[in-house]
């Protein structure tokens, strides 16, 4: 790291973006994770009424909740440098994938305009307007789209009528008439400029053309917005967001009903449903910034020897990330993701070029059976999958714990010494995929969480979470030690929590990603024998001798692009 630049602590390792207040670069945190730092420009740091301004909109922006925006995580002033952390979002941003891959439609555009419906609604909750809406300003993540840069964000409430007045700041092509006129605003600019935003993603094409500054403002004063080509179902709540009065916009939470058929929707809903339907474009090799590489961190020291075989009895048993047994595929009824397959396919996919892939909401999950030597061959199917856990999840009581069904949820009981991974009844679809679940911990101390690219010999991907408040990412094989890929790190775990995991396989090896109810928390690489799209499920082990009791309230298993 010798030469990098520090701010904040905070180790600067390459520019993501250049805005008016400042340089965006991608950082590394004090505890091993990434960051988005924004560095003010020092001219402005240095202003004395810039100072007051900004610790006064760094206190708005903490009070913005996470939902589909990518929240503020420290802020500080270190010498004549002022700087802005944020959380990481991997993927392009709106206009990049526009440009690249073709305007959106269906699902993928529904679940951009709820996304950045979502995001207004937390940002004006808090007493916030953004002012600079656009399509740079919504980064593409896998979990779906997250409104950035609050740079310029004013207090709602910074005026009379809860109201400010100032020069006019913003990106011309996506100002309300207001703005362009100078005149007081309030949270009805940003669903002006949620519309604007929403014609660009499905057109393809600016609202009000291109062209000098000068003429699109005009424009957009005088004119209306062209939206020809914008998906009907869209388009007369695009134009009623875009109404030149603003008194006739409707808010960011009526945008939310509307969008939803009327019903009311809380933020942190329409985040999940966002989560389950978006697929988001093809991230093109190269794209973005770099991954963690390199050797893998080693795993704590287990006990002695190479442990016992799969499915073997044991007492006591080591730290669940140190190993211990298994309840294996070859263990007795309900100790084993029974059903594997009989591979897994090599390569990961290639990646797709071309337009926005398209899925439809609402897909069921189809097992196919094959009566092949009294195997289950679980077929991939292309489209969202969500359990409801009486589709074909296992059940059934053996010496290593209980698997069984309660309601919408399921529970896995561990015994002291063993640790449990039940496989979802859908294969991965090739490619990269998501998969994610709400878990909550019910008795007993010890692991759980979410894997995927799952063999038949037992290996795969664990994303792990801790009753220690602690989270990695663990490739296991069968016969072999645990391989830490990344942590253990410190993860500030709710309950219950959401673990979302994107697993992705190409030519240069797995890429591994782990959010913890929307924050990304752990990444890492494996060039080691990666593994390749295969099964994903849950798992969960207990620590010391006493037993853990998890209960998986949901499970999504889906393709993303790529």
């Amino acid at each position: 790291m010798t030469g990098d630049r520090i701010v904040g602590g905070y180790v600067l390792r390459r520019v993501l973006g250049r805005g008016g207040m400042g340089v965006v670069h991608l950082a590394s945190t004090p505890t091993g994770g990434l960051a988005a730092v924004k560095v003010i420009h020092p001219e402005l740091a240095r202003d004395p009424a810039f100072q007051r301004r900004f610790e006064r909109e760094v206190t708005a922006a903490r009070r913005v909740a996470r939902f589909c925006t990518a929240p503020m995580l420290d802020a500080g002033i270190d010498g004549d440098t002022a700087y802005l952390v944020t959380e990481y979002v991997k993927g392009p941003d709106l206009a990049q994938a526009v440009r690249e891959q073709g305007p959106l439609s269906g699902s993928n555009l529904d679940a951009l305009a709820v996304g950045i419906a979502t995001a207004l609604s937390a940002i004006h909750g808090a007493g916030v307007i953004h002012r600079d809406l656009k399509p740079s300003n919504v980064l593409l993540s896998p979990l779906g789209p997250r409104v950035i840069d609050f740079g310029i964000a004013q207090l709602v409430d910074a005026g009379p009528g809860s109201q400010v007045s100032q020069a006019i700041l913003g990106t011309p092509a996506f100002m309300a008439p207001e703005q362009v006129r100078g005149e007081p605003l309030g949270p009805a600019a940003d669903v002006y400029a949620w519309g604007g935003v929403l014609a660009f993603a499905g057109t393809g094409r600016l609202p009000f053309g291109g062209g000098a500054p000068a003429e699109v403002l005009y424009r957009i004063v005088n004119e209306g917005p062209s939206l020809d080509g914008l998906d009907e179902n869209m388009r007369d709540l695009v134009e009623r967001a875009m109404a030149k009065d603003p008194r006739l916009r409707p808010t960011a939470e009526r945008l939310l009903a509307a969008l939803v058929g009327g019903g009311a929707l809380t933020p942190a809903r329409a985040t999940e449903v966002v989560e389950r339907t978006w697929t988001g474009p093809v991230i093109r090799g190269g794209a973005g910034p770099e991954t963690r590489t390199g050797t893998p961190s080693p795993s704590p020291s287990p006990s002695p020897g190479t442990g016992p075989a799969p499915g073997a009895a044991t007492t006591g048993g080591p730290g669940v990330l140190a190993g211990g047994p298994e309840a294996a595929a070859n263990g007795a009824p309900g100790a084993a993701a029974d059903g594997a397959p009989g591979g897994v396919s090599g390569g990961g996919g290639r990646r797709r070029a071309g337009r926005w892939v398209v899925w439809a909401v609402g897909v069921v999950a189809v097992l196919v059976a094959a009566a092949v030597g009294g195997v289950l061959v679980l077929e991939p199917e292309s489209g969202p999958y969500r359990a409801d856990f009486t589709d074909g999840w296992e059940v059934g009581t053996s010496r290593a714990g209980t698997a069984r069904a309660e309601g919408t949820a399921y529970v896995l009981t561990v015994e002291p010494g063993w640790r449990l991974w039940k496989s979802a009844p859908r294969r991965e679809p090739g490619g990269a995929v998501v998969v994610s679940a709400e878990v909550r911990p019910e008795r007993g101390a010890g692991e759980y969480g979410v894997w995927c690219h799952g063999a038949s010999g037992g290996g795969r991907y664990e994303f792990v979470l801790s009753s220690a408040n602690e989270a990695a990412i663990v490739k296991r094989a069968a016969g072999r030690r645990p391989v830490v890929l990344r942590g253990p790190a410190p993860a500030r775990i709710a309950d219950p929590g959401r673990v979302v995991a994107e697993c992705r396989r190409d030519a240069s090896g797995a890429t591994l990603r782990m959010w913890l109810n929307e924050a990304l928390i752990a990444e890492a690489t494996d060039t080691d024998d990666p593994l390749g799209p295969g099964e994903a499920g849950v798992h969960a082990a207990p620590a010391g001798r006493q037993g853990l009791r998890v209960r998986f309230e949901s499970f999504d298993l889906k393709p993303v692009g790529g």
